[in-house]
């Protein structure tokens, strides 16, 4: 794997502010959280793991305007040229061909790798060896749009899936159909068919083949990035921008190619993933083994079992005779919910803004 040919692009997305409230707000979304309790964000979490994939210099972030200085301030390693600034979010397809257009720029002959900032990987290994098996595949047959994709563990109406073709390739699979987000019916089904896996939003491309996808099925967006190759790194850059977006649709990466083409791919990983988009998720990565709760705070727990108690400052906290309780305290909205309810964070929230106003939103 040639480290100097690749590029990474970590993208931010768009977010619930309910995805993790208390802690997540609508100045401070799910990427910029350490929710894994190891001091570090899931955004400075990716990017440390993108360092086995290409020089530091080729490593970008896409993110959208309000969350510049977030980017700034957990990665000020990066570059303004590594920041790929997005005016407004008009989806996925739209920031891809940005990226490509202006990474085709730096170097017409690289493969692309597009990440989420705020997933989890486990098993650092296997998945450099998957990345790394998708690099080659890119690099050597650059006609190919890779995903990769994961043996899904369980019905998951939270993910997107991907049908593949059972008896082609090798780890390498023709994709056959795209999913969406299923009810649980439905997932049951593609679970237990053996021909589905779960779409991780990990893409792994050639440069060209990416900008000929984006100019196959989307030519209006094609011909509104191209028109800036003059501007691309320059200070004229940000104002290109802004006018190129306005004159975009918002278009879904599946809805505006993956769905259309004839050369997508997937990659079947071999890594532990998630996509830790909701409390519920994060229970199921925090195992409490032996312990009887998990506990990210200054926290005494007394006769409580099976509690998620996490705190962002060192207020002591106790925790009495409470049972599957989520105990969130942020900096300024204290939350103890049962396990079982969190799902209704909308409606608190809600009620919240309600009777407190949106300052703790």
């Amino acid at each position: 794997m040639a480290r100097n040919n690749n590029f990474v692009v970590i993208t931010t997305g768009s977010h619930a502010t309910s995805d993790f409230w208390p802690f997540s707000r609508k100045n401070m979304p799910k990427p910029f959280l350490d929710l894994l309790g190891t001091g570090k964000s899931l955004l400075q979490l990716t990017y440390e793991r993108c360092l086995a994939l290409c020089d530091e210099d080729r490593i970008m972030v896409a993110t959208t305007e309000p969350y510049i200085d977030l980017v700034k301030e957990q990665l000020p390693q990066l570059s303004e040229q590594q920041i790929l600034i997005e005016p407004i979010n008009r989806g996925a397809a739209v920031c891809v061909a940005y990226a490509a257009y202006k990474i085709r720029q730096l170097d017409p002959s690289t493969v692309i790798t597009m990440m989420p900032a705020d997933h989890a990987i486990f098993g650092e290994i296997a998945f450099l060896r998957d990345i790394g098996k998708a690099l080659e595949t890119a690099a050597s047959d650059p006609k190919k749009l890779l995903i990769i994709g994961i043996k899904p563990s369980k019905p998951e109406t939270r993910y997107r899936y991907i049908q593949y073709h059972y008896n082609s390739g090798g780890a390498i699979k023709k994709i056959k159909t795209l999913t969406d987000k299923p009810q649980i019916e439905l997932a049951n089904l593609l679970v237990n068919s053996g021909d589905f896996v779960w779409n991780t939003d990990i893409y792994v491309w050639h440069v060209n083949a990416i900008i000929e996808a984006v100019e196959t099925y989307l030519p209006e967006v094609a011909e509104v990035f191209s028109g800036g190759l003059l501007q691309y790194g320059t200070d004229q850059e940000p104002l290109f921008l802004k006018n190129a977006y306005s004159q975009c649709k918002n278009t879904t990466l599946s809805y505006g190619i993956l769905e259309k083409t004839d050369n997508h791919y997937v990659l079947l990983g071999n890594f532990n993933w998630s996509a830790i988009d909701s409390w519920q998720a994060l229970f199921s990565l925090k195992k409490l083994g032996n312990e009887e709760n998990t506990i990210e705070a200054n926290a005494v727990s007394i006769q409580s079992k099976s509690c998620f108690i996490k705190s962002t400052d060192g207020k002591l906290i106790i925790v009495h005779s409470l049972h599957d309780y989520l105990v969130a305290d942020s900096s300024d909205v204290l939350l103890i919910c049962p396990k079982s309810e969190v799902e209704q964070l909308k409606q608190i929230m809600k009620e919240a803004e309600e009777q407190k106003g949106e300052d703790y939103i």
